[in-house]
């Protein structure tokens, strides 16, 4: 036998901002919440469907479809958004963007704002009571964030600062460097404060899908059909399908389709079955191209016929829901109201090349199939924890009685009638044997 060494330049070489699953080698990409790519086990496969169903009073399902388009937009792949019930443009406008310090987005720090632990008061960590659980690894509900990172230089600032570096070195030798060769971030930490600029969005891969002014439905008006077909068009001319041979020297992208508020009364078609026929053509074009897509879908309209969106679930690669807080009375009186805004099920998980989902093995949130978990949106991040309660009473309340003096020990012996008859055993002191 010979053993040939592994050339990395012979190596294909990975799209920009993705990277491989290191429980079945599946290429991965970010949703832009790192809580969510650790439930998904690292992040959204591509070939793979994902849906998100919809909360009645609000509206935390546009915004993870928001996180996976301005992570897109951060990573160099190509978006493409499509909506019938607001503006598509005006949703990408909207898009958050990156956050520049530590200091924009810490949930570390905010969280132990937010708690007042007696651990800041103290600035001692170690345990006082229970000594022998000091070396044990610390319970934590979320997932870290990575450092910010700098904002993808633009061809404009790239040309700026190229000229800056030749004028400062044209005394040397040295030649100057560019950061255009600079690897895209996987996952980048973003704050909801602030928006994307301008120019970065018309220099972006951003396209927007508008199946009735496109032309392309038919006479009856079926807009699924329309969307599918823009989709087709947009995989077969930019090289995304992995079925077709690429140009020789093309570095492959990812393609990026954000769908809002699916099946909504907005949305035309001719049959109910129409539906079911888009998730199955597009399940069946991502499958064989380098693309992922995230769905939203107002499942709440549908309370009435549960197999109807029981159907869908099927034919897509994972399923999640959000179930706020705001407007239920059974959660709006609770105590945990004041630290989770709802709740976050996981119905259906991506198992891509593997039989099991790779989050049974690398998810920190939802390993071994747990579903107890909330999120809470701050002012600046949203991000998907672990579901506890808090402790009963407040943590400023007493929760234990002080114990009985010695005078009030004597009062009720006193006070305490001597049993006779049945039930009750004539000795003081002594317990009766049919008591229970």
């Amino acid at each position: 036998m010979s053993f040939r060494k592994r050339n990395a330049d012979q190596q294909p070489k990975l799209p920009p901002g993705s990277r491989l699953s290191a429980y079945n080698g599946a290429l991965l990409i970010s949703t832009g919440v790192p809580s969510l790519d650790d439930i998904l086990g690292g992040g959204l496969p591509v070939g793979t469907v994902l849906l998100i169903k919809e909360d009645r009073a609000t509206t935390y399902a546009q915004l993870l479809l928001r996180y996976f388009m301005a992570q897109g937009i951060a990573s160099g792949h190509q978006c493409a958004l499509a909506s019938l019930d607001e503006d598509a443009n005006e949703l990408l406008r909207n898009l958050m963007w990156l956050a520049t310090s530590d200091t924009d987005v810490d949930d570390h720090e905010e969280g132990s704002k937010l708690a007042g632990g007696r651990n800041a008061r103290t600035g001692d960590d170690r345990l006082k009571i229970a000594w022998r659980y000091a070396h044990l690894k610390k319970f934590e509900t979320g997932v870290r964030t990575a450092s910010p990172q700098s904002p993808p230089p633009t061809p404009s600032n790239t040309s700026d600062k190229n000229k800056a570096d030749t004028s400062s070195s044209s005394s040397s030798s040295s030649p100057s460097t560019t950061t255009s060769n600079e690897p895209r971030p996987y996952c980048s930490l973003f704050d909801l404060t602030k928006r994307i600029p301008e120019s970065v969005l018309d220099e972006s891969k951003a396209t927007v899908l508008e199946p009735t002014a496109a032309g392309i439905q038919d006479e009856s008006g079926d807009d699924y059909w329309a969307l599918i077909q823009d989709i087709r068009k947009l995989i077969v001319e930019n090289n995304f399908s992995s079925a077709l041979p690429a140009p020789p020297n093309t570095t492959r992208n990812v393609l990026r389709v954000g769908i809002h508020s699916l099946a909504s009364p907005s949305w035309q078609s001719k049959t109910p079955h129409d539906l079911y026929k888009f998730f199955h053509a597009l399940r069946g074009l991502l499958r064989f191209s380098f693309g992922a897509a995230v769905v939203t879908i107002p499942a709440y309209l549908y309370d009435e016929s549960p197999n109807f969106i029981r159907r869908i679930e099927h034919m897509v690669d994972a399923v999640v829901e959000v179930e706020s807080f705001a407007g239920s009375k059974i959660h709006n009186e609770a105590s945990y109201t004041q630290n989770y805004h709802g709740f976050f099920y996981v119905h259906k998980l991506p198992v891509i090349n593997s039989l099991l989902p790779p989050s049974t093995k690398l998810s920190v949130l939802s390993a071994g199939g747990s579903n107890d978990l909330a999120f809470k949106l701050r002012r600046k991040r949203f991000a998907i924890e672990t579901f506890h309660l808090p402790p009963e009473g407040g943590v400023s309340e007493r929760r234990t009685e002080p114990p009985p003096s010695s005078s009030d020990s004597k009062k009720e012996k006193k006070s305490t009638p001597r049993r006779i008859g049945c039930g009750g055993s004539g000795v003081p002191g002594k317990q009766d044997p049919l008591e229970f």
